[in-house]
């Protein structure tokens, strides 16, 4: 995707919108246990986004759109893992796991967290805002320097 669709793209002057980028599959990573240092590092190629938005939930809204959406799958269940009896408590340890890391991450890549127990279209608005204001201030000139001079 990085190859074939965002670096075309910036190249091109377009402004890229992506849903998860990088940070998905790093706390995915995390939460199966690969080394951060080293996951870090294997996607040091990755392109540095201007701006990360991070829609922290709690797990308990999490799970009741998730159930009332799609229901719940293998992967997303962290299944694989073997960390619990069920599907569902299966998902509810590996979705509060991810939460964790994603928690985590957003400290320490300065994502803008939003609160994403709110109704979806008073996020999207704030979304819309946020990304709004970022790109007008991206359009402003920097100042020219000012040269002082003291005798």
């Amino acid at each position: 995707r990085l190859e074939k669709e965002i670096i075309p793209a910036l190249k091109a002057g377009f402004i890229v919108l992506s849903d998860r980028y990088i940070f998905t599959a790093m706390a995915r990573s995390g939460v199966r246990g690969v080394d951060r240092p080293w996951i870090r590092n294997l996607y040091g190629f990755a392109i540095t986004p201007h701006l990360v938005f991070y829609l922290r939930i709690d797990e308990k809204t999490l799970i009741r759109r998730v159930l009332q959406a799609r229901g719940m799958d293998y992967w997303e269940s962290g299944m694989d893992l073997k960390i619990g009896d069920d599907i569902y408590e299966s998902f509810r340890a590996y979705q509060r796991a991810l939460l964790k890391e994603y928690a985590s991450m957003a400290d320490e890549f300065g994502f803008r967290v939003l609160d994403a127990r709110r109704r979806v279209e008073v996020i999207q608005d704030e979304l819309r805002r946020q990304i709004a204001a970022f790109l007008a201030e991206a359009e402003t000139p920097a100042p020219a320097p000012v040269l002082v001079r003291t005798e």
